[in-house]
């Protein structure tokens, strides 16, 4: 516990504009993997093709493997595209820094193919939507001050940790994973099923960034459950985050009230409470529907 503890980042900038922007932009910017996920890795069901895993010792999101063996990884504090082989050797690296995004994705496609990717099919389309950016208006991707990138990164670091911890001692969790629609790290939780084998109740737990519900990074954690739960007046509260009932069968935890605590290890007990109290509390409700 210890050694996890002590590897909690201190988030130590508060949630502004320069923030929001460094964050937008690393969301625009692993769309990349998505696209490669998207037009040359075989579909799957749940769209887990497109997804990502944070890799903490190199700070990079890194995408599903190709056919090939090939990776595309996503450096998020300066923003650059990494190639690796199959054998995690770097064979390209790709600056976002000062490119649009049509140039980006020129600049991505031609290096794909120039290891013997066949990107014929390879588009720059996507299934589905994110926040528009003056990216999307031809602005170009640019770090001009770092720190604001490092301190998102520190976000990706913590949740990968905290929530990979939780998720180890709960049954059926998926591992956890960076969703490029909603740019969420998060794990989901099969919780029970019904007679007919099929999932009757779930459990949900990430680290969202702003969206129309909390305007500023979160915790979230979710529950589903095919039958009505008869929820009860008074439902203790998670540590220090708040449920959002009846709004939505979830509570959340927001970056203000993490950023009020100013150590490392006080932030780490404040989110790990969070989910504790949290996870008790639905277990218990999901146990009695």
């Amino acid at each position: 516990m210890k050694k996890i503890e002590n590897d909690w980042k201190l988030q130590s900038l508060p949630f502004g504009e320069e923030m929001k922007d460094a964050l937008q932009q690393q969301h625009h910017a692993a769309q990349y993997i998505a696209l490669v996920g998207k037009h040359l890795i075989p579909q799957q069901a749940d769209d887990s093709n497109t997804n990502m895993e944070f890799v903490p010792e190199k700070g990079i999101l890194l995408g599903n493997a190709l056919p090939n063996g090939i990776k595309v990884g996503l450096q998020l504090n300066h923003l650059q595209i990494i190639l690796y082989s199959d054998r995690n050797r770097i064979l390209k690296t790709l600056s976002l820094n000062g490119k649009t995004k049509a140039e980006g994705f020129s600049a991505l496609k031609e290096s794909l193919s120039s290891l013997g990717i066949d990107t014929s099919a390879f588009t720059n389309e996507l299934h589905y939507e994110i926040p528009s950016h003056p990216l999307d208006k031809g602005a170009v991707f640019s770090v001009k001050d770092e720190k604001y990138f490092i301190e998102n990164l520190k976000y990706r670091h913590n949740a990968n940790m905290i929530l990979s911890e939780i998720a180890a001692h709960m049954e059926h969790a998926e591992s956890v994973k960076i969703w490029p629609h909603h740019f969420d790290t998060g794990s989901f939780v099969l919780f029970a099923k019904n007679k007919k084998g099929a999932v009757s109740q779930t459990i949900g737990l990430g680290l969202a960034i702003p969206d129309s519900m909390v305007p500023e990074p979160y915790y979230y954690l979710s529950f589903w459950s095919e039958k009505d739960l008869p929820l009860p007046k008074k439902i203790p509260p998670p540590g220090k985050g708040r449920w959002m009932m009846p709004q939505w069968n979830g509570a959340v935890i927001d970056h203000t009230a993490i950023h009020s605590q100013k150590s490392a290890l006080g932030q780490y007990k404040l989110v790990q409470s969070f989910y504790k109290e949290g996870i008790h509390t639905i277990i218990e409700l999901l146990k009695n529907s």
